[in-house]
């Protein structure tokens, strides 16, 4: 049966002219409540005797599967959305019309569509106790994530921001974790407790986006690390060995933000794996990314987004390239 589904999917945007692609609507799925933008509290830090920052625990909010977070752009408040597949800062052009444009950026994704963008320097950005000057960002329409969703998005909060850190992701518990590291990689701070993973694995950076290695009906694929995403996707290139493994449930139409549209395949994942260790249960769209790899020069077999992120509490360390993942217990939730 074929059921056309339309997907609201954000183009998104990067700082270095290398636009990556889609927030990605799960089919039919009830999405969780939205939670208000009010600012309940701007984060926990831990800090030296000296006062420098050494951690900082923010809290996450939740719109439908999407993750946000506050922040302050030159004196303005507002929700941003956590995009580890965003390489850099993109901002609503809806509340930064008055920014003086540098140069135009080019864009495009899986559909083939993209909205028009502009760089823009910002003078201060602010996250929890953590500050940032004079950096670039790409302004753009987010205008229909705020009609689908109902809240205001001032922008993305992309990878590029955070790298430099351990960061860890704990959809259940509302919280992003940030970690400053030595040369080596080695947190500042010391765990209360030894974290101890159920899967480990290996991440790398490439053109500021972060792969993961897994493994699917025996082949070893990369995946791109994707908060933004509101499912993971498959390329439907891959060798049949891999595409086999998906049981697939319906046939969908992805739109984008613009007028392009594609196909897709909608099902569930029955041979995933990361460090020899199998992840069920986990929904999948199944669609060419032959364009991303060719706009990125580098392979994308796939992205993992929420329905990754909802397993448990995921650590990432791109310094030591090192994945951990202290999955959900039944009992916890």
């Amino acid at each position: 049966m074929y059921r056309r589904i339309i997907l609201a999917f954000l183009i998104l945007l990067s700082t270095t002219a290398f636009p990556h692609e889609p927030l990605i609507r799960l089919p039919d799925s009830e999405s969780p409540p939205v939670f208000s933008p009010t600012i309940l509290f701007p984060g926990r830090m831990i800090v030296d005797q000296q006062g420098t920052i050494l951690s900082v625990i923010i809290p996450l909010k939740q719109a439908g599967r999407l993750l946000l977070l506050e922040a302050i752009i030159d004196g303005r408040i507002g929700i941003f959305i956590l995009d580890t597949g965003s390489t850099g800062l993109v901002l609503n052009q809806t509340y930064f019309r008055d920014y003086m444009p540098m140069d135009e950026v080019d864009a495009g994704g899986i559909t083939g569509s993209a909205a028009p963008t502009h760089r823009v320097r910002v003078k201060r950005l602010q996250l929890a106790g953590i500050e940032y000057s004079n950096l670039y960002a790409d302004v753009t329409s987010l205008a229909h994530i705020e009609n689908r969703r109902g809240i205001q998005v001032y922008g993305l909060f992309g990878l590029n921001l955070i790298k430099d850190m351990e960061m860890v992701i704990d959809v259940r518990h509302h919280e992003l974790q940030l970690h400053r590291l030595d040369k080596a990689g080695n947190r500042l701070t010391v765990p209360a407790e030894k974290i101890i993973f159920d899967i480990t694995g290996k991440v790398d950076e490439h053109q500021n986006m972060a792969y993961v290695e897994v493994e699917i009906g025996e082949k070893k694929l990369e995946f791109c690390l994707d908060t933004g995403a509101e499912s993971n996707v498959l390329d439907m290139g891959l060798p049949k060995n891999v595409l086999s493994t998906v049981a697939i449930l319906r046939r969908s139409t992805l739109q984008g933000a613009g007028s392009g549209s594609k196909d897709v395949l909608y099902g569930n994942m029955n041979d995933f794996n990361i460090g020899g260790k199998k992840i069920g249960n986990m929904q999948v769209l199944i669609t060419n990314l032959s364009g991303l790899s060719q706009r990125y020069g580098y392979t994308i077999n796939g992205m993992l987004g929420y329905d990754f992120f909802e397993k448990g509490k995921i650590y990432i360390n791109l310094v030591k390239h090192e994945l951990g993942i202290v999955l959900n217990k039944e009992g916890n939730l």
